[in-house]
């Protein structure tokens, strides 16, 4: 099955490259429909055997910078079309991790579910001391289905590579890790504690977000075991009416809290759309599902704030020389890079008012950076930049449906000024006079 869609979608690419070369013209339309088409079927044969290819088609959906159009559009319906495990099934699994009953474990396990999802589903239940939680549980076998599904598109991406961006690999090796450490229930566990004591540094995001507690005693590598928050989806208008919240409040609150941790902490939660962001019945935000995270190192940071300075101020040679200490070019290629630099730096960029600098959109920066450096041979993605633009982009989303009317400078201003100041992962913000305007009141 695997074999069949590699090949459907290799002949698609081939269809389109020569298209794009001249070399052969399709009739209007029939790129699309054949596109169309492949993501259909992509879609029946995830939803039958789940695992790794729905994860992977949900992600992708999101990179319309890597596949067309049509393909994305269709990929979105994988977001809602994971059928659950039967609880028997559940039941087995975190008995063989516990080493015990699920009635020694809990006093009550709901044989509903609350939710499924590509890797896992998740049971409300009741701990023997009473407490509400809600346990996550991975489907068995789903490892080795997820193996296959890696391998299978390590080689798929690896034959696309010539004909699409220069990323594609380094795409696969990040999704990989993030699929990897989504499996790791102690790992995700881990990662919610830190992040809730990241964002605790900040008494306002500390006040207004909620991280649920992980409970250890019930929790393994394949069942994680959390406070339940009681609550309704962010995106669900009629239940934030009913609590009497506001899209735009819980907006904000929401990109603060991610904000924070992708410009001030440089460890991450990559997945912030509306089914893991709830209004809890206290009126606060709660933050959910954090097995998709990535730590982004200090080295790249620096090299996103030297890129984006160096762009404003039109300094090719310092663009340059941040992308060599990354590591994303070659030493050999800067003469070049300098060269193409100078050609495709926009006006949009230059002269520009610290206010102007603060509301830059860093996912269009990133996107219109790759599609320079593309043309250079040794061009690569340093780790980490992949996930930090997904969710950037996802942050975006949600912000244009449902709060549309947010004044970005109030909410992202502070962080990009601290940041592009030389504020490093965990250290406290510097004040946006940190990067100051030039004679005419632009940027440096």
């Amino acid at each position: 099955m695997l074999s069949s869609l590699i090949a459907r979608a290799a002949g698609i690419w081939l269809l389109m490259v020569l298209d794009g070369r001249g070399l052969w013209r399709a009739r209007p339309g029939r790129l699309e429909a054949r596109q169309i088409a492949f993501a259909k079927r992509f879609v029946r044969v995830a939803t039958r055997f789940k695992g790794g290819l729905i994860k992977l088609g949900q992600v992708a959906s999101l990179r319309i910078d890597v596949l067309p159009e049509e393909v994305s559009a269709e990929l979105e319906r994988l977001q809602d079309r994971v059928d659950p495990h039967p609880v028997d099934e559940i039941t087995a699994q975190i008995e063989a991790e516990l080493g015990r009953p699920v009635d020694a474990s809990f006093a009550r396990f709901d044989a509903v579910p609350l939710a499924s999802a590509s890797l896992g589903q998740v049971h409300r239940a009741a701990l023997r001391s009473g407490e509400e939680v809600a346990v996550k549980v991975l489907y068995p076998g789903v490892e080795r289905s997820v193996a296959v599904d890696l391998a299978a598109s390590r080689l798929a991406l690896w034959l696309f590579d010539f004909v699409t961006v220069a990323d594609l690999r380094q795409v696969h090796r990040e999704l990989e890790a993030s699929l990897l450490g989504e499996m790791d229930y102690v790992a995700e566990g881990r990662a919610a504690e830190e992040m809730g004591a990241n964002l605790a540094r900040d008494p306002a995001v500390d006040e207004r977000v909620r991280i649920p507690a992980i409970h250890w005693e019930t929790t393994a590598r394949r069942v994680l075991t959390m406070e339940f928050l009681s609550g309704c989806k962010i995106n669900d208008r009629a239940g934030v009416a009913a609590r009497g919240g506001s899209s735009e409040e819980l907006v904000t609150w929401a990109t603060r809290a991610f904000l924070h941790m992708m410009f001030r902490d440089g460890f991450f939660h990559c997945d912030p759309h509306p089914g893991n962001l709830l209004l809890c019945d206290d009126g606060r935000l709660g933050i959910l599902d954090f097995g998709m995270n990535k730590r982004i190192t200090p080295e790249v940071m620096h090299m996103l704030r030297e890129t984006l300075l160096a762009t404003v101020s039109q300094d090719a040679e310092r663009h340059a020389d941040a992308l060599v200490a990354a590591d994303m070019i070659d030493a050999r290629d800067r003469p070049a890079v300098v060269e193409l630099l100078r050609l495709s730096f926009s006006p949009e960029y230059w002269n520009l008012t610290p206010k102007e600098v603060a509301e830059l959109d860093f996912g269009v920066f990133v996107s219109r950076m790759r599609a320079q450096l593309k043309q250079v041979r040794s061009f690569r993605l340093p780790d980490g930049l992949v996930m930090w633009s997904r969710a950037l982009s996802l942050l975006m989303g949600i912000s244009t449906e449902l709060a549309p009317g947010i004044r970005p400078l109030e909410v992202v201003g502070p962080y990009v000024m601290g940041f592009l100041g030389g504020v490093t992962p965990g250290a406290a913000p510097r004040p946006s006079s940190a990067v100051p305007g030039n004679a005419t009141g632009g940027a440096p």
